[in-house]
């Protein structure tokens, strides 16, 4: 196929450098920053570098903050070729998808939002990796007019590029899942690194430390957008959490040490069961039809 990546960050540059390593397709970039695209091309990580002419393209990946995908896609959709399919890694899709496919419509060409379960703590091009996406979960957000052989297609793409489980589910049913799966995790780790004692931490922290602080580094720009445009999901996920941390506070303030010990019982337990629940599950998971 013939592709265009437009944002060549840590995503979009990823993506890039994954189908540059493991297919045949042609890649051409386009980046808001041109000596970005320029160093791609420079390190032959893409073909070439796009124009705002979209035409010829068989897949173009849109791999911007969800306002910026609204707007390049108002910008560019007029250009591109009956028959084209159009993919973004938004994390978070409210009313993405249907404003997508009504611009998309009169043009033929087909609208798929996507959001790929990977990431570092670190943004940008620099960081991109080819291997980002190796055993990852990738997740599709079809609308009632999306056809059944451009999910095909692009689930067949994402699995050239490393990722290995793949949720075909609602844009509505995605973002509650991902207030609880990404979004409380980061809001989490943001909240514990206020804590003063961070300051003398250096030689008392080992795994636990780094595994709930390392995404405390995230982009403060991408992440608030993500985090308003899910509110509501997010506030539900966040009071859940803070009634569960009460119920520790609480053991712990009247000195119960059998109720500490059942919440950490409670606990261990289920999370056993969503290993195990994960380990049942198949590669492929539909969940248009389920609810919450």
């Amino acid at each position: 196929m013939r592709i265009l990546i437009a944002g060549l960050g840590l995503i979009g540059g990823s993506i890039a450098k994954a189908l540059h390593a493991y297919t045949e397709h042609s890649v051409d970039g386009w980046n808001r920053t041109r000596s970005v695209a320029k160093k791609a091309q420079e390190e032959q990580v893409i073909d070439g570098i796009a124009t705002d002419d979209c035409s010829g393209y068989d897949m173009i990946v849109v791999c911007l903050y969800p306002a910026h995908i609204r707007q390049w896609m108002h910008d560019h959709a007029k250009t591109m070729s009956e028959g084209t399919i159009v993919i973004d890694v938004s994390g978070v899709k409210t009313d993405l998808p249907d404003e997508m496919d009504e611009l998309c419509e009169p043009y033929g060409v087909h609208y798929l939002s996507c959001h790929p379960m990977a990431g570092k703590e670190r943004a940008g091009y620099d960081v991109s990796d080819e291997d980002l996406y190796q055993g990852a979960n990738f997740i599709m957000t079809p609308t009632e007019k999306t056809p059944k052989h451009v999910i095909a297609q692009v689930k067949n793409l994402a699995h050239q590029i490393g990722f290995r489980k793949f949720v075909i589910t609602t844009p509505a049913m995605h973002d509650r899942m991902i207030a609880y799966t990404s979004q409380l995790a980061h809001v989490v780790s943001s909240s514990y690194v206020e804590s003063p004692v961070i300051e003398l931490e250096s030689g008392f922290s080992g795994g636990s430390f780094h595994d709930m602080t390392r995404i405390a580094t995230m982009n403060e720009e991408m992440w608030t957008e993500l985090f308003m445009e899910n509110r509501e999901s997010l506030l539900t996920e966040l009071e859940t959490l803070i009634g569960n941390l009460e119920e520790y506070r609480k053991a712990l303030a009247a000195n119960n040490e059998q109720q500490v010990y059942d919440l950490i019982r409670k606990g261990r337990l289920r999370k056993e069961q969503n290993l195990e629940n994960r380990r049942r599950s198949p590669a492929t998971i539909d969940l248009r039809g389920k609810k919450l």
